[in-house]
């Protein structure tokens, strides 16, 4: 056990786990760019903008999928969350020069993203880099920088277009302007929650690991607004940190074909429960899988301090990163930020491009 707590010593200060620093790096960036995306959210208002594009791969996928989500919800021009490539192949009509484009790159020279933003640059389209840091590629290309300056990847980004669809919202005077300055109110105070989430977490998630150690692949399910998180952990955290399967069910769909391969085969599962709209079919979800009889682990927003339905992502991450933590580490992975092809110039091509 001692070797084990050294292991979790050191992973606290890996760049992978960004829990243990992100209430004092969400607090710096909410107070240093919240006028920068208001800026952004103002030329929306305004009518500067008929599409919102949110583009990224990855990890940084998924929180631009929120900001669709939430644009959806509140209003505002239309807006769709693509995979940085798909931009480029699907090359959307709308996409021009009254296209506002957010790009997440955590290095600032994603292949995918890179291309991504010259072809929107190409089209006129006012683009907005969400790096880690300037000078990148993408920050020296694009119309906008916002850089968060932080290994936070997933939360900042995550708050850049949370604040930006929010505040457009309110800019508007949408039918659902209350909600929104719900929303900006809880993020004011965030920080405070998220550091107190981390500091809650470390005791449970040994044994959660523990529970699903011998998991080859990891289902994860989730709706609304955790969808993006649910996606982000299948796909870019178990399988690239614990290096097991992964593959990301949205809650309604697991009616719809996966609960028919759990007669031959019993799967593990991880639920994020959240207290929006799309708990009721969760549960529903949950029930079901059980009764099939698969071997969950629930995460429950309901289980941590409350924050609004639209911001559990920025709770439920924390405890999800504790999970991977000590599940990499009884896996014998104890460089959580080795990779083995990612980053090292082998998936990524052109002189620009270091990542994936």
């Amino acid at each position: 056990m001692a070797l084990l707590d050294d292991l979790v010593d050191r992973a606290v200060a890996s760049e992978l786990f960004t829990a243990p620093r992100i209430e004092a790096d969400l607090a710096a960036f909410l107070a240093q760019q919240a006028d920068a995306v208001e800026a952004l959210a103002r030329r929306a208002a305004d009518g500067e903008f008929d599409r919102v594009f949110f583009v990224g791969g990855g990890g940084s996928l998924a929180n631009m999928q929120s900001g669709q989500y939430l644009m959806d919800r509140w209003g505002g021009p239309a807006s769709t969350a693509l995979p940085s490539y798909e931009l480029t192949w699907r090359d959307p009509a709308a996409l021009d020069e009254r296209s506002l484009v957010f790009l997440a790159s955590y290095s600032g020279a994603t292949e995918d993203t890179l291309a991504a933003l010259r072809h929107a640059n190409s089209r006129g389209a006012t683009t907005v880099a969400l790096v880690r840091r300037r000078p990148s590629p993408m920050a020296a290309e694009s119309r906008v920088v916002i850089d968060y300056d932080s290994t936070a990847l997933y939360d900042l980004p995550l708050a850049a277009v949370t604040q930006f669809a929010a505040n457009v919202a309110t800019m508007t005077g949408s039918a659902r302007a209350d909600e929104a300055r719900a929303v900006l109110a809880d993020l004011d105070r965030l920080p405070d929650v998220v550091g107190q989430v981390y500091r809650d977490g470390r005791e449970p998630a040994l044994a959660q690991a523990r529970d699903l150690l011998s998991a080859t692949l990891l289902y994860c399910v989730a709706a609304g607004p955790l969808a993006g998180l649910a996606y982000k952990f299948a796909l870019t955290v178990f399988m690239e940190n614990i290096r097991v399967h992964g593959s990301f069910i949205e809650s309604a769909e697991l009616r719809h074909g996966p609960i028919e391969a759990f007669e031959r085969q019993r799967p593990d599962m991880v639920f994020l429960l959240g207290t929006d709209e799309s708990r009721g079919m969760t549960e529903r979800a949950l029930e079901l899988s059980r009764a099939a009889g698969a071997r969950t682990l629930v995460f429950d927003a309901a289980d941590y301090p409350a924050v609004h339905p639209l911001l559990t992502p920025f709770v439920l991450i924390g405890p999800l990163q504790w999970f991977t933590v000590y599940s990499a580490l009884l896996r014998g992975i104890t460089d959580l930020d080795e990779r083995v092809f990612m980053g090292r110039r082998v998936l990524a091509i052109g002189p620009d491009a270091t990542w994936p």
